[in-house]
């Protein structure tokens, strides 16, 4: 049910977001939906079915526009869920076709390129071939241009509940978004990290209940919603694991509980404390000036 909805401007649109309770429940908590599979062949792809392996250069061709990627990724979930039923009522020639667009799916994802280069990487090292694992890592390198969460770096503004506007400044640690406190509060000071991230996978809306965390189970999610004038559309967005900090007065009990990192626009984010239903949309600021005054003021504090 509804819990609270917030509109914000994105440039000449409205964007909704609408916080929802999540409650422990049994199913799924978002429907998949058996549906047709589809049959879209990637480019170079043979009429049966088979292809020549790709380069690391012609990989990079065909991926889906960032803007495309959520969308292309709760459509792999939900095939993935109909290819489970489908082997479960051992229809084997639905569950190989289901396999082929999945397949076919995931060549146009980075995310999922940069999950093989990872486990390609990790066996490297092993072996000692420190050669190729350099390559591997150069690779990886090259993919976060493709990725959004990757082009976040710099300083944003939000509002926090009870405490008013806040800016942040945005890093990496790896593959770790961490993002740091610039103006302070009595709970948590400045210099701070305020939240943080696991790029490595994103969030999958699809996922089956026995694949998510107890945790995940109760508090809220957020539905984005484009509004305009020809009516409303529910927007997919990018969602990352995160944890967000919490505190008591004078950064007493700090601690992290769990929440999303969710990518509204490219220069609009949100981070949701998912157990305690706190939703904040942050804007990214200009770097300029004003940047190495709000560094100073978190030195001084």
């Amino acid at each position: 049910q509804p819990l609270t909805s917030r509109q914000f401007m994105v440039g000449a649109r409205f964007l909704l977001v609408t916080l929802l309770t999540l409650l422990p429940a049994s199913g799924h908590l978002v429907g998949g939906g058996r549906h047709p599979a589809s049959r879209i062949r990637a480019p170079g792809a043979r009429a049966d079915g088979a292809a020549a392996a790709p380069t690391f250069e012609s990989k990079l061709r065909h991926f889906a526009p960032a803007a495309d990627l959520p969308a292309l990724r709760t459509e792999a979930a939900r095939l993935e869920n109909d290819l489970q039923s489908a082997v479960e009522e051992q229809d084997f020639a639905a569950a190989a076709m289901l396999r082929d667009d999945i397949s076919q799916l995931r060549q146009k994802d980075p995310a999922f390129l940069a999950s093989n280069l990872r486990e390609r990487l990790e066996a490297l090292v092993r072996r000692e071939s420190y050669g190729e694992a350099a390559t591997t890592r150069d690779q990886l390198l090259v993919l976060r241009r493709f990725q959004p969460q990757y082009q976040l770096a710099g300083l944003w503004k939000g509002g926090y509940p009870n405490h008013g506007e806040a800016t942040v400044k945005i890093h990496y640690e790896g593959d770790t978004l961490v993002a740091v406190k610039m103006t302070g509060d009595e709970h948590v000071p400045a210099g701070e990290t305020t939240f943080r991230a696991d790029l490595t996978t994103p969030w999958q809306e699809g996922a089956s209940v026995e694949e998510i965390d107890e945790e995940e189970l109760v508090g809220v999610r957020v539905e984005v919603v484009s509004v305009g004038s020809d009516g409303s559309e529910q927007r997919e967005v990018e969602r990352y694991h995160g944890e967000g900090r919490v505190a008591a007065r004078g950064f007493q009990h700090a601690h992290y509980v769990p929440g999303q990192l969710i990518l509204v626009e490219p220069d609009t984010i949100g981070f949701l404390w998912q157990q305690m239903g706190i939703f904040v949309v942050f804007n990214r600021e200009q770097d300029g000036p004003g940047e190495m005054m709000i560094e100073q003021r978190a030195v001084d504090a």
